[in-house]
């Protein structure tokens, strides 16, 4: 019997060398010691165990190398998951300076503030079922979110049928105030296509303004990146004073943008706890 096991123990060996060529050495030794220890019970039981070990080891290795590339494969999977929806919450820059550098400190920007606003948005509300506003809201907004990528635009947040975005920030660059012109028009042509499309007549105020704020990352759950300041607020005013389908601009926006675009006066507009403004209308791309 112990020559049939010695005989079986050294076939598998020869095939275990042959599948892994850097096998321990311990194993080769322990197969010869095996080979020249005769017909000593003893001795052959111990080298088989040895031997029956040996193998275990080699296995344990092979399915511990295994399962360490599979976690890594999986933790590489999960950190372009984590930095994906980091990066989905967050304007990019932003979100690579959180990464590495744990924070992204308040900092002083120029930019420019778009708001809109659809008319009449409470009466629509009353006449459409909810499934139906939310579905239209998101194809408005997502409409919206491909025009700001295609201008240069930052969305900065959504309130109920307001949409609230600022170019120039986080990254800084000088035609801000071009771009969310352009960038208005764009919106104002989405929905026209859309109520071409739709039982019902949706009209959008947009009110742009031009000055500096502070932008920073505020919160602890769901980081929102944001932009405070008066000029916020003026942004806000001057699409409430706004006409229904038409691009409503200060006269801060308008001396920035006045060479690329054709505007017409309005005078000044009385703002809600501001004093009365400048404002001017967008007829067309000059």
């Amino acid at each position: 019997m112990n020559a049939g096991i010695r005989n079986a123990s050294v076939r598998s060996e020869d095939m275990k060398t042959n599948r892994a060529a850097d096998a321990p050495r311990k194993t080769t030794s322990t197969v010869q010691l095996y080979r020249s220890c005769g017909d000593d019970p003893g001795t052959t039981d111990a080298l088989v165990r040895e031997h029956i070990e040996s193998l275990g080891i080699i296995k344990d290795d092979d399915i511990q190398k295994r399962l360490l590339r599979e976690l890594v494969k999986k933790y590489v999977a999960l950190e372009k998951r984590v930095d994906g929806l980091l990066k989905n919450t967050l304007p990019e820059e932003v979100a690579e300076e959180i990464k590495y550098q744990w924070a992204y400190p308040p900092r002083a920007c120029e930019c420019t503030i778009l708001f809109t606003d659809i008319v009449g948005f409470t009466h629509l509300a009353e006449k459409m079922s909810g499934e139906h506003l939310v579905e239209t809201l998101d194809r408005v907004f997502k409409d919206f979110d491909d025009i700001l990528d295609s201008f240069k635009g930052t969305k900065i947040k959504t309130i109920g049928d307001a949409y609230m975005a600022v170019f120039g920030a986080p990254h800084s660059y000088n035609d801000h105030a071009i771009m969310a012109i352009r960038g208005a028009l764009a919106f104002l042509r989405s929905l026209d296509q859309m109520n071409r499309d739709s039982d019902y007549h949706f009209q959008m105020r947009i009110g742009i303004h031009t000055g500096k704020v502070i932008a920073g990352v505020v919160g602890k759950e769901r980081m929102q990146f944001d932009v405070f300041g008066d000029n916020v607020n003026i942004a806000s005013r001057f699409e409430s004073s706004g006409i229904p389908g038409l691009v409503n601009v200060s006269e801060a926006t308008y001396i920035k943008a006045r060479s690329c675009f054709v505007f017409e006066e309005r005078g000044e507009i009385n703002l809600k706890n501001k004093a009365n403004m400048k404002a001017y209308l967008v007829v067309k791309e000059a």
